[in-house]
């Protein structure tokens, strides 16, 4: 499809699409952005593997936790529950780097998509993925300036 065609927007969602538009232009729409969003990512050419979905996450964590990848019996329900789990067994350090060895950020470039989501007016852009893509992503958007907030300390400015 071409800049000039318009996509086909069934007429159920132009209320909401509608609600989008006006929240942004008058400055009051933010929006969170998910780990799916990242598989958009623009691969570099030593690229090795892809960005783990929320239940490959999971499998990394029960495997961490069980010494075993999870069959069908033991297919766990909540994969922010691992997580916890992993960390009071091992510490905040070793989730971190199961996290960091997981989740390949090195290897991905923002694609133009991340970067024309950050030209969208809006008030804020939450993530809490765990790669940079967004942070690096705004180095290339001149239209909005917008600040990196990692811990709640950041919030003061």
């Amino acid at each position: 499809m071409s800049e000039t065609t318009s996509p086909s927007v069934p007429d159920n969602l132009r209320p909401y699409l509608n609600e989008i538009a006006e929240r942004l232009l008058s400055g009051h729409a933010a929006v969170m952005v998910g780990a799916g969003f990242s598989k958009n990512a623009t691969p570099n050419s030593a690229s090795g593997s892809d960005f783990p979905d929320w239940s490959q996450l999971g499998d990394i964590f029960y495997e961490k936790i069980h010494g075993k990848k999870p069959d069908n019996q033991s297919k766990y329900l909540n994969v922010l529950k691992l997580a916890d789990e992993v960390q009071a067994a091992f510490g905040r350090p070793a989730l971190d780097q199961i996290l960091r060895n997981a989740i390949p950020d090195d290897d991905y470039e923002p694609s133009l998509l991340h970067k024309k989501l950050l030209t969208l007016p809006w008030s804020d852009v939450f993530t809490t993925n765990y790669d940079t893509l967004l942070e690096r992503a705004r180095n290339a958007v001149t239209s909005k300036r917008y600040e990196v907030v990692v811990n709640k300390e950041d919030l003061i400015n």
